[in-house]
């Protein structure tokens, strides 16, 4: 049988280059995206095998969709739940400039939404050895947070690791693996802010490289803070 993997927010960037890896590896896909989101790409990934590829619809920041997008998904179950959904936020990223507003949006999308669809979703994970994966990023380090500055998204960024870190505490006797992975700095809209700055690597040796980890890693029973080249970062 088929690996199978779930990617919340798959349709562009780098979940949808993770959706593309995991098919050509052999597993069976099912990728999410927004409702009304141009999903053509996520859908052309399967057209050479349309039995393991599936689209599904779930925006992580309203609560009203986790009930119908569960439905949706029947009886399935994964062997890995990988969570992509995640912003930028506003561009001068200070404490001091945020609006309520702006600091609001970022932690939900990147932190209180994707958790909070976690734990509606641990019972879909194939136990034990299921594994539980967020896309994360250097900058939620506290430990090599030597520069200072990106206060928004590195606050974003610190707090889904933790809540990462609590539902493996709670759940690891279950046998579950919970990843937390740095993509790199990736050539996608979000890692370039449109064009304006220049990234240090193109998507798919990026995303190679993180279905390599969670490969490597899934069912290991531990919580792991990786980058895409299985080097262990500082909590």
């Amino acid at each position: 049988m088929n690996k199978s993997i779930l990617i919340v927010a798959a349709e562009r960037g780098l979940g949808l280059g993770l959706a593309q890896q995991f098919f050509d590896r052999g597993w069976s896909v099912v990728g999410t995206a927004r409702q009304h989101a141009d999903i053509q790409d996520l859908q052309r990934i399967g057209d050479r095998d349309l039995s393991r590829l599936t689209t599904a619809f779930i925006d992580v920041t309203d609560a009203a969709q986790i009930a119908p997008f569960l439905s949706s998904l029947g009886s399935r179950r994964f062997d890995v739940i990988f969570f992509n959904a995640g912003i930028w936020g506003a561009s001068h990223q200070s404490v001091l400039e945020a609006t309520d507003a702006e600091f609001a949006q970022i932690m939900l999308t990147n932190t209180f939404g994707p958790m909070r669809l976690a734990r509606h979703l641990l019972e879909r994970l194939v136990m034990p050895g299921g594994t539980m994966a967020f896309m994360s990023s250097h900058r939620g380090s506290i430990s090599i947070n030597v520069e200072g500055g990106l206060e928004l998204y590195r606050a974003s960024k610190a707090a889904l690791n933790m809540l990462a870190r609590g539902i493996y505490a709670e759940n690891r006797d279950e046998g579950l693996t919970v990843l937390s992975v740095h993509p790199g700095w990736v050539n996608t809209a979000m890692g370039t802010l449109d064009g304006s700055i220049e990234a240090e690597i193109e998507i798919e040796p990026s995303v190679r490289g993180v279905a390599d980890v969670v490969e490597r890693h899934m069912g290991s029973g531990e919580n792991l803070y990786l980058d895409y080249q299985d080097n262990h970062l500082d909590w």
